[in-house]
C-alpha cells in the first residue's frame, strides 16, 4: 500500500461501526464529563469527501479510492471533546457534519460548520492543539495521521526550478495563455529582468560580511542622502521608544545596531523597485506595495512580543514576501499590447509570487531563511519545527492580514495553523497575540508612512 494511504490509515484505527470515544482524552477532565457517543449511523468516507479535504486532496484518484474502502466518520454527541488546547496532536480531525465549538481560552472561541470552507481544513494541526474542540451537535469526523501533514506540506516547499503552464495547480484559464506561456518560458530560461537592489543595500549587505563598524557603514548609507536621511526617521520613530532625539547617520546606526541598520536600509530601498511606468502595472506595483507594507507592519508586531525573532528582520521578510510579482509585472509591461489580457495579470499572480520570489532573492544573495519566505508566506500549514521562526511569524501575519477581506471566508481558522501553536511566550496565548497585532496595527503603520512618501 503506498506510504501515504498508510498514513491516512494510522490516525484512524477503527473498526468500522465502533463508537469508541477519542483516544487523546480521558472519560472525565477537569469536571467536564465526556458524553456518550450519539447513536446515529456514521456516513461512510467517499473519494468525494476526500478530495474537499485539505492536504488529503492531494492523493491521487488511486490513493482516495483505496483509504476510502470500508471507511465510516465517527460520531460523537453533544459536549463530547476531540481534544484540549496545549495537548500534544496525535491525529487531525476533518469535520464532516454538525457544529464544533473551538474554545482558544476563557471567554474566547468560534465555531466551524460542516460543509463550510474552513471544514476543508483539520481542526487544529502543528505539534500542540491552540485550543478545545467541543461538539456543539451530534457531530461526524474523520480522524488520520498527523504525519500526512509533513508528507504532503514540507516537501512542497522546495523552490520550484520551472513553472510548468499545465501544472494541475494553475487554472485552466490560464494554461493557454499567450502572456502567461511566455513568462515560464522566459524564466525557465532565465531571461527575466531581475529588479534592481539600489546599490546602498548591495553594498552595506556585502561590507557587513567583513564586520566594518558603526563609521565605515554609515559612510556608505550617507552614498544615498535620502535613505541615509529615512535611517534617521526610523531611529526616531516610535517603533523604538527614543527618550531623546538622534540627528546623524552615525547615531541612528548605533541605536539600531548594525544587523537591524542591514534589514532596515534593504527595507528602505524596496520601494524603488516597486515602480512602473504601464499604467495598469504601475497600478498593480502600488497595491502590492501598499499590501507588503501592512505585513510588514503586522510581522514587526508579531515579532517584537515573541522572543527569538528579530524583528527588523520580520519587518523586512513581510516586506519581500510578494517580491515575485514584481518581474511578472515588469515583463508584462513590455508584452505586445494585443496579448495584455489584464484579468490574465491577476489570475497569474498567485502562480508566480513564490518561486519567482525566492529566485529574485536568491539572485540578491539573500540569506536562506528569507530566501524561502515568498514560498511559505501563505503554505499556511507548514510546520517549521518546535520553535517559533522567521517564517511563522509571516505564515500567521499573512493569514491576520486577510481579516475583514473576502478572501478570509475561505481559508483555514487561524487558530488551527501549527504556526499559531508556538506563540506560548512568557503571558502570550494565541489569542493575546492576535490581539497585539490588532492594537499595534495603527500606531505601526503611522510609524511606517514615510514608506509611502
Amino acid at each position: 500500500m503506498n506510504l501515504l494511504i498508510r498514513l491516512l490509515h494510522l490516525g484512524n484505527k477503527r473498526s468500522k461501526g465502533s463508537t469508541a470515544e477519542p483516544c487523546v482524552i480521558s472519560p472525565m477532565q477537569d469536571g467536564i464529563i465526556l458524553r456518550t457517543p450519539t447513536e446515529k449511523k456514521p456516513v461512510s468516507v467517499s473519494p468525494a469527501m476526500l478530495k474537499q479535504l485539505f492536504p488529503v486532496r492531494n492523493l491521487s484518484e488511486e490513493e482516495l479510492e483505496a483509504f476510502s474502502l470500508g471507511r465510516e466518520a465517527e460520531v460523537y454527541g453533544p459536549e463530547s471533546i476531540l481534544f484540549r488546547r496545549k495537548q500534544p496532536i496525535n491525529a487531525l480531525f476533518y469535520l464532516l457534519k454538525g457544529t464544533v465549538r473551538m474554545e482558544v481560552e476563557e471567554g474566547s472561541s468560534y465555531t466551524i460548520g460542516a460543509n463550510t470552507p474552513k471544514a476543508r481544513f483539520p481542526l487544529c494541526s502543528g505539534k500542540v492543539c491552540s485550543a478545545t474542540a467541543y461538539a456543539q451537535t451530534d457531530i461526524q469526523v474523520l480522524r488520520v495521521s498527523s504525519k500526512i501533514m509533513s508528507s504532503n506540506i514540507n516537501d512542497r516547499t522546495a523552490v520550484l526550478e520551472f513553472i510548468d503552464p499545465h501544472h494541475p495547480d494553475v487554472p485552466e484559464r490560464l494554461q493557454e495563455n499567450k502572456l502567461f506561456q511566455a513568462f515560464c518560458q522566459y524564466y525557465r530560461d532565465e531571461a527575466l529582468e531581475l529588479p534592481s537592489l539600489p546599490d546602498v543595500a548591495i553594498k552595506l549587505r556585502s561590507a557587513l560580511v567583513h564586520e566594518i563598524n558603526i563609521a565605515e557603514a554609515a559612510k556608505i548609507i550617507q552614498l544615498d542622502p535620502i535613505i541615509a536621511a529615512k535611517l534617521v526617521h526610523v531611529a526616531n520613530c516610535p517603533l523604538y521608544l527614543p527618550a531623546h532625539p538622534v540627528n546623524s547617520c552615525c547615531d541612528a546606526i548605533t541605536r539600531l545596531g548594525l544587523m537591524a541598520t542591514q534589514n532596515l536600509v534593504t527595507t528602505l530601498s524596496l520601494k524603488q523597485v516597486f515602480n512602473g511606468k504601464h499604467p495598469y502595472v504601475a497600478l498593480k506595483l502600488r497595491e502590492v506595495w501598499k499590501r507588503s507594507i501592512y505585513l510588514s507592519a503586522l510581522c514587526f508586531a508579531l515579532a517584537s512580543q515573541n522572543r527569538g525573532v528579530n524583528a527588523e528582520e520580520a519587518l523586512l521578510a513581510g516586506l519581500i514576501a510578494d517580491i515575485g510579482i514584481v518581474p511578472f509585472l515588469y515583463f508584462a509591461a513590455k508584452f505586445p499590447e494585443e496579448h495584455q489580457e489584464l484579468e490574465a495579470i491577476d489570475w497569474a499572480l498567485p502562480c508566480f509570487k513564490g518561486p519567482v520570489g525566492a529566485w529574485v532573492l536568491k539572485k540578491w544573495d539573500f540569506p536562506p531563511e528569507l530566501v524561502e519566505i515568498p514560498v511559505l508566506a501563505e503554505n499556511w500549514f507548514y510546520d517549521s519545527g518546535d520553535r517559533l521562526t522567521l517564517s511563522d511569524i509571516v505564515i500567521l501575519a499573512s493569514l491576520h492580514a486577510h481579516i475583514g477581506t473576502s478572501r478570509m471566508a475561505e481559508l483555514p481558522a487561524i487558530h488551527s495553523l501549527p504556526a499559531c501553536g508556538k506563540l506560548t511566550d512568557g503571558r502570550l496565548s494565541p489569542a493575546h497575540s492576535l490581539q497585539v497585532l490588532h492594537d499595534a496595527k495603527a500606531k505601526i503603520n503611522e510609524a511606517l508612512r514615510f514608506f509611502t512618501v
